[in-house]
Formats: C-alpha cells, structure tokens, sequence
C-alpha cells in the first residue's frame, strides 16, 4: 500500500523549498547550457554558498598542494557537475536543518543524513561510480521525505521521542499510519525541486535495496544510497559489537562487499568526521542528548506500541498510557507478557509491510522446581537476577519479557538466524553461568533455548505459529 501523496500536493506552499539561488542553479543544469561562467556567477550571487563552495575546494577530501582562491577555479578543481551536487548539498543542510516546534528530531536527522551521505560517496568511490557528489547528495537527502511529513503535519513525529534514534522503527510507524513511508514522501518531494531523475530514485528505494540488481543500469548506485543509511545507523548507535557482523552481511548482501572493505569504510568516515562538521556546520559525534535517546529508546517503545495496537485496531484515538506495573513483570522488572503479546503481533505484521527480518528467542529454565526448593522464599530475588543478566547481555534495540513462570522470550530486530543463534547461546551461557547455593553446593540453572526467524529463509503466517515455531526448537 503506497502513501497517500494528495496531502503534498494540496500543500505545497507548507513543504520545503530550495533557496532561490539553488532554483535557478537546479534550471540552469536542467537546460543542458551550464558552463563555468553562468554557474560562478551564480554561486556568487550567495556569499555563504561561495564560501563554502572554496572551503570544499581547499579540503583534505582533495589534498590541493596549493590554496584555490578563487570561485572560478573552484569549479574548474571540481568540475560543474560536482559543483552543482555540491552546492545543493550546502544548501538545503544550511536553510532545512533549523529544528521547527514538531515532534521530529532534527540534529539526530541531520547527523544521520551527512554521515549516510559520506558513507554513500566513499562506497561509490571504491565501487569506481563516476558521479561521486551525485551520490553524496542522494545519501543526504534520502531522508528528506521526513521534513516533508513534519512540515504537514507537525505532531507526526512526537509519539517517536527517544525511539527517533531506531531508524527502522520510524519507518514501520511510518507505515502503520501513513500507509507508506518517508522515502516515497521524498522522492515525490525530490520530483517536485526537479532534481535529477537518479537522485529521486535512490531517494525512493532507499530502503528497499533489492528494487534494482547491481548489474541494472543505476543498480550501483541507488544500492550505494541503500547501504549508507545502514551504515550511519550503525555509527550513531554507537557501533555496538554484535552489530559488526550485521553490517558485514548487509553490506555482502547489498553491494556484495568484504568485511575488510566495511572496515576500511568505517575507519576512513571517522577520518572524515571533523572535515564534515566543519563544512556543514553539524556535530557528528555522539552527544549526550544521543546516549540518552538510546537510554529511553526500550521504555518509550512500550507507550507507542499501546498507541499503534488501539489505532490499527480500532480501539481509540489515542490510547490511555499503559501503567508501568502493567508494562512491566512486578518479579524481574523486565517487560511483561501482557505487554509483549500486543507487541509482538504489532511488529511482526509491521515486518510483514516493512520487508524487516525478526527474531524471538524463548529462554527456558527447566530445573526451575528443583531452583525453587533450594531458594526457598529468594526464588524471585534468583528469578530478578536471571533477567538482569540477560538484559545485560542484549544490544541497543533488543527486547525481553518474562514469557511465563520459569521461561524468557526475548525479541531481536533485524536479526538473520544465524546471528540470533550467536546472541541465544551467550545468553543460554549467562543464564547457566547463575547458580543457587545450596547445603550440598552450588545449583546451576540449566537452560534451553528455542529460536525462531521470520522473514530470512522462512515466513510464518502469523505471530502465533512464529512462537510456536521457537518453542518446537526447544532444545
């Protein structure tokens, strides 16, 4: 189901629009007439975009042995098409990136649309694409169809909060209100300044990679944009370790690239870090305001998905905020099966539009009987215990519930079966690792773990038969 476009249609006066100068640059390219000239003259019409145009020139991304001064020469180091993608790229972040009174996060878009925009120039450079600033700009502004939505309706974003900082989980409450997503709502947006007809098409395909097949004319290139959104995910994330891996296959499996290569990718955009956030004036790095979104990203999941279940069910408009005592299993503190269940039936048929994978791991104790005749009236305190281990063992995004009496179940976004059976065996190995102090020694749990994967190599018709399929790989 696509997104309903009548609404930017109807309101083009309230979305947002190229500066002036960019207008007649954009046409300029358009006619096919640019030369150095017509588009120096241009360019210098706006003091700020000369400055930044002879900034770029005189950076480290191309190691001048001697200083460009002048616009005219600038454009001649770069070329005109470079210039004009570049110019572009200078300014949009310059006259967009101001934070409106809305719900949508604008210093954590902008950081993940310059760092996707880095990432999607250097792919194309070691991939031997040819229209570099081209890629750069796409990157940047895949994203863009996100101002378009917050400029039309600026409370969209605001029951996100902290969970801005997931991109994926934008993109499924996207879908479950809109019908469709930013990138279609930026492609059109794309359409309508006239940008090139490539842009707007790895604008449109920015999350689905496997539109277009590397050996397509533009396959390349729009797979390029695709990856680079990932790989800024992982960078504002914090590069959590599990979430290697992740990259290293996405990254083969869209531009069928080394581990090595993914390497070499990350270590240059650090290099290029500070060069960024002095040319776009934009922090890059993670700031406290991030590491705090990340904190609150789990619990505030737990009010928006009670608000997504009440509208796509027809419940209310707006949902009641659920208790933290309902919310939560009063024993271990971790999510509870009450609140689980509703979630779990939201995100799997949210994968189901989405094209995400998911994974849910069941974690059974299964001498819990003998557990409790040890402990005795510390059964629970154990039971707490167990679940802050585990907790502590999942990465950014994962999420776990006390299932039922003496089993876990723990939820794992985009996660392909083989790196969820990783995660299931180091938390099967901190959970028997626990052991309770009896008269005779100590007791040690002894676990099981059930895995099942929707969406990689199988899809289950529904929530239900995808749980069931995890506890009949009990093991």
């Amino acid at each position: 189901m696509a997104i309903d476009l009548s609404p930017f249609t109807d309101n083009t006066a309230r979305l947002p629009s190229i500066p002036r100068v960019m207008t007649k640059i954009v046409e300029l390219a358009r006619s096919g007439d640019v030369d150095i000239q017509s588009l120096a003259r241009l360019i210098a019409s706006d003091p700020a975009l000369t400055a930044k145009t002879l900034q770029f020139a005189n950076s480290p991304m191309y190691a001048n042995e001697q200083k460009i001064e002048t616009l005219r020469r600038a454009i001649v180091l770069l070329g005109l098409d470079t210039t004009v993608n570049l110019a572009l790229s200078f300014s949009l972040t310059s006259s967009l990136k101001e934070q409106t009174q809305s719900g949508l996060h604008y210093p954590l878009l902008w950081r993940r649309s310059l760092l996707a925009a880095a990432a999607a120039r250097e792919l194309g450079r070691s991939l031997k694409e040819r229209a570099l600033e081209e890629l750069f700009l796409a990157g940047l502004l895949q994203d863009i169809g996100m101002i378009a939505i917050d400029r039309l309706y600026p409370d969209f974003y605001t029951d996100l909060r902290s969970d801005q900082v997931f991109h994926e989980r934008v993109r499924e409450y996207e879908i479950e209100r809109m019908g469709g997503d930013h990138a279609e709502a930026g492609a059109w947006l794309s359409k309508h300044w006239g940008l090139a007809a490539r842009t707007t098409l790895a604008i449109a395909t920015s999350h689905r990679p496997n539109t277009f097949a590397l050996s397509d004319i533009d396959g390349q290139f729009v797979r390029c944009v695709c990856l680079s959104g990932i790989v800024a995910d992982y960078l504002i994330l914090g590069e959590p370790v599990d979430a290697r891996k992740q990259l290293y296959l996405k990254a083969q499996r869209v531009l069928g690239l080394s581990a090595s290569k993914v390497d070499d990718l990350i270590a240059f955009l650090h290099e290029q870090i500070p060069e960024m956030e002095s040319l776009f004036d934009v922090k890059l790095t993670e700031s406290a305001n991030q590491s705090d979104l990340l904190e609150q990203a789990n619990e505030t999941l737990a009010e928006l998905n009670l608000q997504n279940l009440s509208r796509s069910r027809g419940q209310a408009k707006k949902a009641p905020k659920i208790d933290h005592e309902k919310r939560h299993d009063p024993v271990t503190g971790v999510f509870s099966r009450e609140f689980m269940n509703g979630f779990l039936l939201d995100s799997f048929n949210l994968a189901g539009r989405a094209g995400r994978v998911l994974s849910v791991l069941l974690i059974e104790i299964k001498n819990i009987k003998t557990l409790r005749k040890v402990l005795g009236d510390q059964s629970d305190t154990f039971l707490a215990a167990q679940a802050q281990e585990l907790q502590s063992k999942l990465r950014a995004g994962d999420m776990i519930c006390r299932y039922n009496d003496n089993t876990f179940l723990v939820l794992l976004h985009d996660t392909v079966e083989d790196d969820a059976k990783v995660i299931g065996q180091r938390l099967v190995a901190a959970s028997s690792a626990l052991a309770a102090q009896s008269r005779k020694g100590p007791v040690f749990t002894e676990t099981a773990l059930g895995l099942a994967t929707h969406g990689d190599n199988v899809d289950f018709n529904n929530s239900d038969e995808w749980i069931d399929g995890a506890n009949t790989a009990m093991h």
